[in-house]
């Protein structure tokens, strides 16, 4: 009877605790109902499913607002589902972008691949991301990602541009489309200046610009924009790359630049620097105040009257006293005894014989850089017929009568026939300090004849 009643007692309990267990298992019923509800539904990360993608440094906007609907479209209401595909975009591609993004800088002519694809998955990510517009790594990695053959030649490469190892690609290209070529952000040359003010400010003051940087590729005539093998990103280096353009004939050009390629190929005597491939050491190569780009005021014309400075271009390397001495000693080989040659060509007001009355500025078969095919005077050219001796020579040209010269022992130019005189009764010690008469100097302050004899 005992254990009887010890049942009865029990089953009594368990009735009592029936309800209440139904109403526990209604409750977590309906909870996992709604939660099941909420993950179909717009709350994706509250449940914590996904919290990762709120974890980068920056976080896509409807991710941060909880507002995954705006982007995805549920095709299954059973989410979670073994499918995996419970969801799709609400719309395809860069069209799903632009609901929100401002198509602003998207339209240009030139426009990168990926954009114009739509692919704005393979640049960003569409959640969150530690890099700034939610890319997918450090800009200059991503590019390099895809442009490998950059990557490998920058390995490589001797010399890189400043803003690639200092900056990224954006300080040049635009990411998405541009007017320019190569999606740069502005005309090349302006661009350059951008960053490149010394070279700007030469431009802009200069009178006379590098006809480089008005042509074709302007500053990526002469420059690679991203590395090169040269200083200062050169195509070429030296006299190479001015070949590029002053190595070539182009007939059917009237403003072709000078063949200077042709004018020095061959030739037994070649200008120092010419020879040295340093075109830099004559003329600016992005702007001047001076002639073909020279780096100091030189005469371009066969006459000009003579000023002092008009020939500093020349005394960068050579001794100003060759031309500014008079009388002379050892400054200069071109004298008459103690009468400095130079000196009585190029000293005159009105018509003084520049360097080029005689000398070739690049190259020549004479030697001292004379040119023995004759200087250029208009469509003439007109000869010198230089010939030299052990202590002088002497020259049959157009412009005066024959004449010698004698370092050791001076020719009498007031002589008949003194041109070849190869005699004299004065001793070589007695002409060594002669100075030509202050009457004889005189005579250069008014214009001669071209063939009028020079008298003592």
């Amino acid at each position: 009877m005992q254990i009887a009643g010890n049942c009865d007692h029990t089953n009594g309990g368990v009735n009592r605790l029936f309800p209440l267990f139904l109403s526990v298992l209604t409750v977590f019923v309906v909870l996992t109902l709604a939660a099941v509800n909420d993950c179909r539904a717009d709350n994706c990360l509250a449940n914590g499913c996904h919290a990762e993608v709120k974890m980068k440094q920056f976080v896509h906007a409807p991710v941060d607002g909880d507002d995954c609907l705006s982007c995805h479209q549920q095709v299954n209401p059973q989410h979670p589902s073994s499918a995996g595909k419970d969801f799709a975009g609400a719309a395809e591609g860069s069209d799903l972008c632009f609901q929100c993004h401002d198509q602003e800088g998207f339209n240009g002519r030139q426009k990168h691949g990926p954009s114009a694809s739509g692919a704005c998955t393979a640049c960003h990510d569409p959640h969150g991301s530690d890099q700034k517009g939610l890319l997918k790594m450090p800009l200059k990695q991503l590019c390099l990602d895809c442009h490998q053959d950059f990557a490998a030649s920058m390995e490589e490469a001797a010399h890189l541009h400043t803003a690639i190892r200092k900056l990224d690609c954006g300080a040049c290209h635009m990411p998405h489309s541009s007017d320019q070529p190569s999606l740069l952000k502005g005309d090349s040359i302006n661009l350059c200046f951008g960053c490149h003010e010394n070279i700007k400010n030469k431009y802009d003051t200069s009178l006379n610009k590098h006809k480089a940087l008005y042509v074709r590729q302007r500053c990526g005539n002469c420059h690679f924009a991203h590395f090169s093998q040269y200083p200062a990103l050169l195509v070429k280096e030296g006299a190479d790359l001015c070949f590029t353009c002053h190595g070539q004939d182009e007939p059917d050009r009237t403003d072709a630049p000078f063949n200077i390629r042709q004018e020095i190929e061959g030739k037994e005597v070649v200008h120092g620097p010419v020879a040295e491939g340093e075109c830099g050491a004559c003329h600016e190569v992005h702007g001047s105040n001076f002639a073909m780009l020279l780096t100091g005021p030189f005469p371009r014309t066969f006459y000009a009257p003579y000023q002092p400075d008009e020939y500093d271009f020349c005394f960068q390397c050579h001794d100003k006293e060759l031309l500014t001495s008079q009388p002379v000693k050892n400054q200069t080989g071109f004298r008459n005894g103690t009468d400095n040659l130079h000196y009585r060509h190029v000293a005159r007001k009105q018509k003084g014989r520049t360097c080029l009355a005689c000398h070739s500025v690049h190259a020549s078969n004479g030697q001292k850089l004379i040119n023995p095919e004759g200087i250029p005077f208009g469509k003439w050219k007109i000869p010198i017929r230089f010939a030299a001796t052990d202590t002088g020579g002497g020259c049959v040209p157009g412009c005066h009568r024959s004449l010698d010269y004698d370092r050791q022992t001076s020719v009498d130019y007031s002589k008949p026939g003194a041109a070849k005189q190869k005699e004299t009764k004065e001793s070589p010690a007695a002409q060594k300090d002669t100075k030509p008469p202050a009457a004889e100097k005189d005579t250069l302050e008014t214009e001669p004849l071209d063939t009028e004899r020079i008298t003592r």
